[in-house]
């Protein structure tokens, strides 16, 4: 009799633990107007050779990859595991939508506020291994 105390004791105890909500929250998206977006754009066009450490650029440094837009609707690339690049961007929809054609692959990335006012955003793009969502710091940001 015992026995069966004890092992349901141990069973309530375990099974009463409170979950980490920072496992199980969810990541909302907001739709923002496009003057909160153009707070990421460069006021510049698209240079011939970028300098990402002065430039408004969005960055994660995990996966890694750094973005910089710029006001001619272009943007700049730089995976240190592939190489650099450029696409077209446009906003649409809430959010933005960056397009980038490379000799292995085409690249669609949406660029989604995750605070209102595009306080912080994220990168959303699939890649070889499946969907991903990339949490951002906003580099050379005023």
């Amino acid at each position: 009799m015992r026995v069966v105390i004890l092992i349901s004791f141990l069973f309530v105890s375990f099974g009463c633990q409170q979950v980490d909500k920072t496992e199980t929250s969810e990541l909302r998206f907001f739709k923002v107007n496009s003057n909160d977006l153009r707070g990421l754009v460069n006021e510049k066009p698209l240079p011939g050779d970028p300098d990402l450490t002065s430039d408004k650029t969005i960055l994660n440094r995990d996966y890694p990859i750094e973005v910089a837009l710029y006001n001619d609707g272009k943007w700049f690339y730089d995976l240190p595991n592939f190489g650099t690049g450029q696409g077209t961007w446009i906003i649409e929809d809430g959010m933005m939508k960056l397009n980038a054609k490379t000799l292995l692959f085409d690249m669609y990335i949406e660029v989604v506020a995750i605070k209102e006012n595009a306080q912080e955003v994220v990168l959303k793009f699939r890649d070889r291994f499946g969907p991903r969502i990339l949490n951002t710091e906003k580099m050379n940001q005023e």
